[in-house]
């Protein structure tokens, strides 16, 4: 089964390649008129007008593959003037912080989006301009990105540290769930900051879900409409395990079928929808993801070497090996031969050697204290010797688990810092 964020991207590209040959013969569009300039939200001292919330509504729209009908429109109509403003205070406070995005960056994130979709450099202007949606528009969407991504960076990650308690609880739960399964869930996040702000949230979910049914594609609705952290990876929140969520997250986990999304699920934080990309066994084997902490023993050699010197060397670096039986024992055959230089490499991923198919097939089946070699490599001859595997039972490394934590962590509190921004800002919204 194809992974189904590749899938829309490759969708997407198809799509956006269609829209081109079909609307860039299309006329120019029209001139804004006076009601269109009509202002439907203040932020602070900056305005919103109608003008630009239409063309966000075309964009989100188009850019999801969703069935375009003016009842569609009118009633995404608040749900993205909602996300307009938390943009629009997003690029606001990272000015303020100075930090706010260049031109430059903006312009390499685009490039990253055109490389995605599989187009040339400079057709996401062209897409934008043959779909009528002006390129500021889309812009703003792109450094409000850039510049959350800044100030969780510059205020929120200071805040957020992660002890080894918390490691030591978190892998005690993952050896407890060796041999359940896990699932890999995407989500779209609907917040709720306000009590008062439950029903539409609940709408808004329920729009989604509504796209959904209708064939749209769960990973542009999530760059669109999500307001997770993980909203630009298409809402990928990785391989999740029993207990890893909120309880009411959990159990529709549990439920829902295979390649599926669930109906909006209600938190304290405010409504998911929830997409179950696979399922597998909890540590099973995945043996490209064990690390190796190694030590390696270099002999140096010109790559123009002769056979007779090659022979040499190799006789040499195997007599060496003849002498390990721990992988500190390199260092010391390091200091013993003349030109040889030895260094420890921890944390190595497995499947990172198959840059080199015979280092890939022999270090990882290694026993500690075990050599391989000698390899032909570009500084000369190598040889290397396992000092110890972790994560070979299938439990993630600890630096793994820790980063893991700290991505949690880092999301609930960016919600709280993004609920503080609102909570002081001046905020006057009209009747889009």
């Amino acid at each position: 089964m194809r992974n189904p964020f590749l899938l829309h991207r490759t969708l997407s590209a198809t799509f956006l390649r269609l829209l081109l040959v079909a609307l860039l013969v299309a006329a120019p569009v029209a001139a804004v008129s006076a009601q269109a300039l009509r202002v439907v939200a203040r932020v602070n001292d900056e305005a919103i007008t109608d003008y630009e919330l239409k063309q966000r509504i075309t964009f989100a729209i188009r850019s999801a593959g969703m069935q375009e009908t003016p009842d569609l429109q009118q009633r995404l109509a608040s749900q993205l003037l909602r996300q307009m403003i938390d943009e629009r205070l997003q690029i606001q406070n990272s000015k303020g912080l100075g930090v706010r995005p260049t031109e430059g960056e903006i312009n390499q994130r685009v490039a990253e989006i055109e490389r995605s979709a599989g187009m040339q450099r400079g057709q996401f202007r062209l897409y934008l301009q043959g779909i009528g949606v002006p390129y500021d528009i889309a812009a703003q969407q792109i450094e409000a990105g850039i510049a959350w991504a800044k100030i969780v960076r510059r205020r929120v990650r200071p805040q957020v540290e992660v002890s080894d308690a918390e490691i030591d609880d978190a892998l005690s739960r993952i050896r407890a769930n060796v041999g359940k399964t896990e699932s890999r869930v995407a989500e779209i996040f609907i917040p709720i900051d306000k009590v008062d702000q439950s029903d539409e949230a609940k709408r808004s979910a329920d729009r989604v879900v509504e796209q959904l049914r209708r064939g749209a594609s769960f990973g542009a609705l999530a760059q669109q409409f999500s307001q997770g952290a993980t909203a630009q990876a298409g809402g990928d929140l990785g391989w999740i395990l029993p207990g890893s969520l909120d309880s009411a997250l959990d159990a529709a986990i549990e439920r829902i079928p295979l390649r599926q999304a669930s109906e909006p699920i209600r938190t304290p934080a405010g409504y998911h929808i929830l997409y179950v990309v696979d399922r597998r066994p909890f540590a099973s084997a995945r043996p490209d993801d064990v690390r190796l902490n190694l030590v390696q023993l270099t002999m140096a050699l010109p790559v123009n070497a002769t056979p007779d010197e090659v022979a040499r060397a190799t006789a040499e670096a195997q007599k060496a090996m003849s002498s390990v039986r721990q992988c500190s024992d390199l260092h010391t055959q390091a200091r013993q031969l003349k030109g040889a230089t030895s260094g420890d490499l921890s944390g190595v991923r497995a499947g990172d050697l198959a840059a080199n198919p015979q280092m890939y097939e022999e270090i990882p089946k290694l026993s500690a204290g075990g050599t391989a070699g000698p390899f032909r490599v570009a500084e000369g001859m190598q040889i290397v010797a396992l000092c110890s595997k972790e994560g070979a039972s299938g439990v993630p490394p600890r630096d793994v688990v820790s980063q893991q934590i700290l991505l949690q962590k880092l999301e609930a509190a960016s919600r709280r810092y993004m609920r503080d921004m609102r909570r002081v800002a001046t905020i006057d919204i009209k009747r889009p």
